[in-house]
């Protein structure tokens, strides 16, 4: 195989399912039946030939052109992230022709890379985060709109204190990336891995390996404040919008609806489900300018 191999639901039948690529450059599907998985080996463009970027292929699966269905980024080992466009439906994805992702303007070039989809910079929109073949992490931040990913030019992924992010010597090539909650406190959490397989977890901070640097669209502006409740916040904004609660992993879980000018909305700390868990949420200000984010922290 070669691949890190990726659980998503493929044919939006409720199971999840496997994605993998390959070694030999190719791209493969493992749908799930209940308990049994039926294999699609050398995966099918819609003109019948076979999807093969020519070595070491690693697939991410997510809607890249804010469409609503699953696309296709695929790292290959000349350096080059594809993008394959779903042509079809979730119920089966199918592609055709690829486009080069592009960072600063040019393709991104970068030998082996990994492609990771995540809003880093907790702004609304999905970043493209990559391992590579000398274990370096690139983080290429989306500064146009989900539906039109415009990336800026490649930053290096570092600690909090300025290291640059790399497996353990001396097997640190081939890094691969992922985000998720390790410790269950609303903050993004960094797992990595080498040649040699071991996994390194490095805790999350807020924009953990990211500076935010976009400025505040003119004339938009967004505050917080904390009520007399320890979990309930009063959000006022200075430009119509719709005001998004989101966790540290970039995930809605609130909606708050629509703002006028001058508008002011409360937050209870509640999610969609109505429960209230302490953490570092996000409050996201869309309007027609831009995007505006404030931190917020929530103390049962």
């Amino acid at each position: 195989m070669g691949s890190c191999p990726q659980v998503v639901d493929w044919n939006s039948d409720g199971q999840m399912d496997i994605v993998s690529g390959d070694r030999d450059g190719t791209f493969a599907v493992f749908v799930r039946h209940d308990s049994e998985l039926t294999a699609y080996y050398d995966y099918k463009l819609t003109d019948s030939t076979v999807l093969d970027v020519g070595n070491n292929s690693q697939p991410a699966v997510v809607d890249w052109n804010g469409d609503g269905l699953k696309d296709l980024l695929m790292g290959e080992e000349n350096g080059s992230v594809r993008f394959y466009q779903n042509l079809t439906s979730d119920s089966w994805p199918m592609f055709l022709g690829y486009t080069n992702v592009e960072a600063g303007g040019a393709p991104i070039n970068v030998y082996r890379p990994n492609p990771y989809v995540f809003d880093l910079d907790m702004d609304g929109t999905q970043d493209l985060v990559c391992g590579a073949n000398d274990g370096y992490v690139r983080f290429y931040r989306n500064i146009g709109t989900n539906a039109d990913p415009v990336l800026a030019p490649e930053e290096t992924l570092k600690t909090v204190a300025g290291v640059p992010i790399q497996p353990v010597a001396p097997y640190y090539y081939g890094s691969r990336c992922g985000f998720g909650d390790w410790n269950n406190d609303s903050l993004p959490d960094f797992l990595i891995s080498g040649y040699e397989g071991m996994v390194e977890l490095y805790r999350g901070a807020p924009f953990v390996g990211a500076r935010e640097s976009r400025s505040q669209p003119v004339g938009v502006g967004l505050s917080v404040l904390p009520t007399l409740g320890r979990a309930r916040f009063r959000i006022a904004s200075a430009s119509p919008g719709r005001v998004v609660i989101a966790d540290g992993l970039g995930r809605a879980v609130a909606e708050l609806g629509e703002t006028g000018p001058g508008g002011v909305l409360t937050w209870d700390g509640r999610d969609s489900r109505g429960t209230v868990r302490s953490g570092v949420y996000f409050c996201r200000l869309n309007t027609s300018t831009g995007v505006v984010v404030r931190r917020i922290v929530v103390s049962r």
